[in-house]
């Protein structure tokens, strides 16, 4: 009684976003759990939907049955690492099939059953870090109805909760992220805590690849707040970080002969997402047009170059020559880099709180469909809503003279400058959730105007 007395909202807050979650989760699976069409006739799964979905689903299957060091990466380090072995290794708890047949790996023989109890799995990952969040929050004495907000954003925010109900990962690696906010936001004295703290983050990296370079946040926090004392505290940091990276690089090795620890579809992704973009600017045609040319240059090196792309060393050339490409034509053209930079980062900011049931609506005709376009004024409204919020937070904490949204602002700065060039909403979320701080403030502020405004005219 003393916990509830104290913690009321927070565990209201938390009860009324679980039954929202339970419906949620339950009518995505009714309405996405099957086979649907998409307006050219193919075929997809509602909930297993996308390309990036479809390899996680059929890497956890292949790890399922074979849970065992030699089996950690037998395939290309294309993506992003544990998202497959954590559902896989969670099939065994939850008995997740994947498949009616293992015999028969396509999208009609897609097995759904009790994919619920991983999304719930996801979701109680979540609420636990969203605790140790608000805990620490309570500990550097900042006002309790500004944590309140900050925890109202995070359990109810639609761009962010609506990954709870997929297999991407966000909503694990959310998680985590929220976890290093902990550590972030007061960092330990003790030298040896920073040991577990490189472990976190090298299983951010792990769980989403956009974090591989997120370790220098706290390396850059560590050098200004303990300056000459942070040496050790920065070597227990890195040490984990290295060893897991080593090890990651072993085993990419030991399969392909290539000692890499980066996954390779960062290193080509310049030049399939954004280069394309620069090229219909450079010779003025359209964005298929550039898309085509580009593919041809690729494909002719290979033949060129005669790689055999059945092999991955040879896959990993072909993939250098790409970044390579993207590295020189942008650095020839700094002026529309920047320019086609900042348009594809302003249209990542435009957040889509419905990306995820309408994309299980139209498939892979989404963003060109009349859905989309219909959706836009009311994202523009709600992203203006938001961000108005939070820009109000912003210099309410600054009068205020509170330091822990700022060092968050520094790593949704970090994340928009890696990733927000793509311009999909879903890259810019990692951002968003840095931002809950600032919101909290900004609801504070409002609602105390508010009062102040109610007491004023009834004592007038």
């Amino acid at each position: 009684m003393y916990f509830y007395n104290n913690h009321k909202i927070l565990i209201t807050l938390m009860i009324l976003s679980f039954i929202l979650i339970f419906i949620n989760i339950d009518f995505q699976i009714k309405k996405f759990g099957k086979i649907l069409k998409h307006q050219d006739g193919s075929e997809y799964h509602g909930i297993i939907k996308s390309p990036p979905e479809i390899k996680i689903w059929k890497h956890a299957s292949e790890f399922k049955s074979d849970i065992s060091i030699k089996n950690l990466q037998p395939y290309e380090f294309r993506h992003h690492f544990l998202p497959p072995k954590i559902l896989g290794f969670s099939s065994k708890l939850f008995k997740i099939e994947f498949y009616h047949s293992n015999s028969n790996i396509n999208i009609k023989n897609i097995n759904i059953k009790n994919i619920n109890f991983f999304f719930y799995f996801q979701i109680f990952v979540y609420y636990f870090c969203v605790i140790i969040f608000y805990s620490k929050l309570i500990e550097l004495n900042i006002k309790k109805s500004i944590i309140n907000f900050t925890v109202f954003f995070l359990l109810f925010e639609p761009t962010i909760n609506q990954y709870n109900s997929t297999i991407f990962g966000e909503t694990i690696f959310f998680s985590l992220l929220i976890l290093s906010f902990v550590y972030l936001i007061d960092l330990p004295k003790k030298n040896y805590s920073y040991f577990l703290f490189g472990l976190l983050f090298s299983v951010l990296y792990l769980q989403r690849s956009v974090a591989m370079f997120l370790i220098f946040v706290p390396i850059t926090l560590l050098l200004l707040n303990f300056k000459q004392k942070s040496f050790f505290k920065i070597l227990n940091l890195i040490i984990p970080f290295l060893i897991i990276l080593i090890l990651l690089g072993t085993l990419n090795y030991k399969r392909s002969n290539v000692f890499y620890f980066l996954p390779t579809q960062t290193i080509d992704n310049l030049y399939n997402y954004f280069l394309p973009k620069i090229d219909s600017k450079l010779s003025n045609k359209s964005a298929s047009q550039s898309k085509k040319k580009l593919m041809d240059a690729k494909n002719n090196f290979a033949l060129d170059n005669k790689l055999d792309l059945e092999i991955e060393s040879d896959r990993i050339k072909f993939y250098n020559f790409q970044k390579n490409e993207a590295i020189k034509t942008i650095l020839n053209n700094k002026l529309i880099t920047l320019r086609e930079a900042i348009i594809s980062s302003m249209h990542s900011m435009l957040l889509n709180p419905v990306e995820i049931i309408n994309t299980r609506i139209k498939g892979k005709d989404y963003y060109k469909s009349d859905l989309h376009q219909k959706y836009v004024k009311y994202r523009i409204f709600y992203s203006f809503l938001i961000y108005t919020i939070i820009l109000i937070g912003f210099f309410y904490s600054l009068k205020k003279k509170i330091i822990a949204p700022l060092i968050l602002l520094f790593v949704g700065t970090y994340f928009f400058i890696i990733s927000s060039w793509v311009g999909y909403t879903r890259y810019f979320v990692p951002t968003l959730l840095s931002l809950c701080i600032y919101f909290g403030f900004g609801l504070e502020f409002i609602f105390t105007k508010i009062i102040n405004l109610k007491k004023y005219y009834k004592n007038a």
